[in-house]
């Protein structure tokens, strides 16, 4: 608990300080004149103050709670013995009478904006947004505005943070409505951000540019205008204030990486190069000198497998196993190291970043997902796979990808346990995950679901199409394999070979 919290705390109480209680040794009046108050309460809540005033925090606390016990909604009891917790460092305690004093009195500012404050602090971000919400519906005609608009600019963010960003703008624009005094261009740039964050571009723009033009040097603003020119189409434009931005801050590396994906849009594969070249620059002196979180472990990983320098990517992403993180970057990390590791057929460890992904996350639908289906490449734990892709599905029931796993583990389960049912079953969730996701892979998956039902015609239709797809990957290994799956359908469609089909047995007759 901060020293500012205790002292507004006691401003919020009214408690007198020692010196001025002992200049003024009178009981306060509040408690004397409720006739319906026992002598005891008040002898209680009179030991209290006493000890209170000296200091003595435990005693004091003791008395109050006596005294609750005969008059317990007194809103003073409850504010000392909220000041007396918070001196004896019980926070707990201390925020257990806040929230009855909150319940009891729900027009006070200064009793709900402290109570928001703590569970900010702590971390209870729901409850802190019920109370800053709580203070902003107050009686706020006598609060000082700066108070009033910092209440305001918590209560935004914690909105951003739980994703709820239109609610950040009508709180923002509250404050404007305040006046403060000086520069508002920062509270423009503030809204753009949250319309960004709501998917909004064209309100953004106009916050944003609201905000250039209020000052014209506020470089954070032109990143952010980068960004929604971007979301617009506006290549151009979102080029020229990236550079702007970056131009004040030559050290941004996540301006850099995002210059970089905006040249190679643009077809400037020189430029691009050389940003993420900067990007990675950045982040590996940072890694090295141990001042990098895991985000940027992520991002410079990230950067070195655009540059195809997968085992570097591996060693940054072992180290970021070392930082301090969340459950969300400690599951990013496994999934990540995961794919790499998948990269370089380094299939064990595959396997056991995934298992550890979904220890920590049992909702990662992705990882469930990278599970089921590398099973199901290897032909391994099939009932396992279907029931991790379908775990997947439940959260994402329209993911093509998803749809695509689905589809390829009944074709495994089709051709190991020779069941026809399976195989109808994987072609129709193959076609089914094309439509909604026209991915080369998932061409090449029904290709193959062809060719086991002896359709050559149409698993050579559906290998051309992913064949075509994939040349925009010059690289990829899956193109030598389909140009030798073509090669061999051309083979077996020669007149010697063509298949004679009795029932659901196909032969092939020379």
């Amino acid at each position: 608990m901060t020293r500012t919290f205790i002292l507004l705390l006691f401003i919020l109480c009214g408690c007198a300080t020692q010196e001025q209680a002992k200049e003024d040794k009178t009981v306060p009046l509040e408690v004397a004149q409720k006739e319906e108050v026992s002598l005891e309460t008040m002898a209680n809540f009179c030991a209290g103050f006493y000890a209170m005033i000296g200091h003595e925090w435990g005693p004091a606390a003791t008395f109050f709670e006596k005294a609750l016990e005969g008059d317990p909604k007194s809103e003073r009891i409850l504010s000392y013995l909220v000041a007396c917790y918070i001196q004896l460092n019980e926070d707990d305690t201390a925020m257990l009478y806040m929230r009855r004093l909150s319940d009891i009195n729900r027009k006070d500012f200064d009793i709900h904006y402290t109570l928001a404050n703590l569970y900010e602090e702590e971390g209870r971000i729901d409850e802190a947004i019920i109370e800053y919400e709580r203070a902003c519906r107050s009686d706020i005609q006598q609060i000082d505005g700066a108070v009033l608009a910092n209440a305001l600019y918590h209560l935004a963010h914690l909105y951003i943070t739980t994703d709820e960003p239109i609610k950040a703008v009508t709180c923002l624009r509250d404050i404007l409505r305040l006046n403060p005094p000086g520069d508002v261009s920062g509270l423009y740039t503030e809204i753009g951000m949250a319309y960004i964050e709501a998917g909004e571009h064209e309100k953004a723009r106009e916050e944003l540019e609201r905000s250039k033009n209020l000052n014209p040097y506020l470089t954070v603003t032109r990143l952010y205008l980068a960004i929604t020119y971007d979301e617009l189409g506006e290549l151009d434009k979102a080029i020229a204030e990236a550079d702007i931005f970056l131009q004040e801050s030559p050290d941004a590396w996540l301006a850099h990486a995002f210059l970089s994906g905006l040249y190679a849009k643009a077809g400037n594969t020189e430029d691009s190069d050389l940003h993420r070249d900067k990007a990675i620059a950045i982040l590996q002196d940072r890694v090295a000198k141990d001042i990098s979180d895991t985000n940027e472990h992520i991002t410079l990983a990230k950067l070195l497998i655009a540059k195809n320098k997968k085992n570097a990517a591996v060693r940054i992403m072992e180290l970021a196993g070392d930082k301090q993180k969340s459950k969300e970057e400690a599951a990013e990390v496994h999934f990540m190291l995961a794919s790499l590791y998948y990269d370089i057929n380094r299939g064990v460890q595959v396997e056991q970043q995934l298992r550890e992904a979904l220890s920590i996350d049992p909702d990662f639908h992705e990882a469930s997902n990278f599970l089921g289906y590398f099973f199901a490449e290897r032909g391994e734990e099939l009932n396992e796979a279907q029931q991790l892709i379908e775990d997947a599905l439940k959260v994402q029931p329209e993911n093509g990808a998803y749809l695509d796993s689905l589809g390829w583990v009944y074709y495994k389960q089709a051709t190991e346990y020779e069941d026809d049912e399976r195989m109808d079953l994987a072609l129709e969730k193959l076609i089914e995950a094309v439509k909604i996701s026209p991915d080369p892979e998932i061409y090449k998956h029904i290709g193959e679901v062809y060719y086991g039902l002896g359709r050559w015609e149409k698993a050579q239709e559906q290998w051309q199409t992913a064949l075509e797809e994939f040349q925009e990957y010059k690289d990829d290994p899956n193109i030598k394999r389909i140009k030798e799956q073509l090669k061999r359908l051309e083979t077996l469609q020669m007149p010697q070979y063509r298949p004679h089909q009795e029932g659901n047995v196909v032969q092939y007759v020379n």
